[in-house]
């Protein structure tokens, strides 16, 4: 259920519904390969809804869409249940690269310097950078909006300025624009990681997506071939660019 790192014990949790076996088996065997101890978030699945907890979300949002924001609220409720301070919450299709223990780490520790109230995004391995994201080969945290929502860390405070906003407002979007909507709304600082420490695995082919219709109409294939053209692309052209860039400033001055 949980994972020491520094001084803290960190709780997991991962979103997931009760029959997706396959999902399961892939998490289980993540957690055995980097020693992670997680909680499931079995509540709130889209067969179980009862009508007050339809009632909390918009009918914009189809069962599945309810559940899936449902359940990360409930992964943050069920933090605040602990002591702990900070708390890791991940998607069940989550495909965390393997430099995560020490990423991990070492965000963690630069967490420990930033005021109270924040939400720290560790995925988006396909995302579009910008010049803050290129200026360091180091992990470093830069203020940016989450993307999607396959893996976050939340402290406290921030989960309870989420909660208390979220118990008089209805859920009118999903999980990831959720949460920047509300982290907005009452001053939580959202950051990124600027060297992604995972990915989905419905972006990538691996799992059929349950929320995301305009992929659900592709092959696995296709999804596979995206993500890394979409990453080459975003990510790792623009580092190398700024890398050569860089080389060449250093030639000609060297020359000059």
């Amino acid at each position: 259920m949980c994972l020491t790192s520094c001084d803290d014990v960190l709780p997991v949790y991962v979103i997931s519904v009760k029959t997706f076996d396959s999902r399961h088996r892939h998490i289980e065997h993540i957690a055995q390969k980097f020693n992670l101890k997680f909680e499931y978030v079995w509540e709130f699945d889209a067969q179980d809804l009862t009508p007050l907890d339809r009632a909390r979300v918009s009918d914009q949002l189809k069962d599945a869409g309810a559940s899936n924001v449902l359940k990360h609220i409930e992964a943050q409720r069920k933090f605040l249940s602990t002591d702990a301070s900070r708390a890791l919450i991940l998607e069940d299709d989550v495909i965390l690269f393997n430099n995560f223990p020490k990423s991990l780490v070492s965000v963690l520790e630069q967490l420990r310097e930033r005021e109270a109230g924040w939400l720290t995004f560790l995925g988006g391995g396909d995302n579009k950078i910008d010049e803050r994201f290129l200026g360091s080969d180091d992990l470093r945290l830069i203020e940016s909006p989450i993307t999607t929502a396959e893996a976050y860390l939340v402290d406290r405070v921030g989960c309870e300025r989420r909660l208390a906003w979220l118990a008089d407002n209805l859920i009118d979007r999903q999980a990831d624009h959720l949460l920047n909507l509300v982290d907005q709304t009452v001053g939580n600082v959202q950051y990124r990681v600027s060297i992604p420490m995972a990915t989905q695995g419905s972006i990538t082919g691996l799992f059929e997506t349950h929320l995301d219709s305009s992929r659900a109409k592709h092959g696995p294939l296709y999804l596979l071939l995206r993500y890394h053209y979409n990453r080459w692309r975003r990510q790792t052209f623009p580092r190398l660019y700024k890398k050569l860039l860089a080389i060449c400033r250093l030639n000609s001055k060297g020359y000059s």
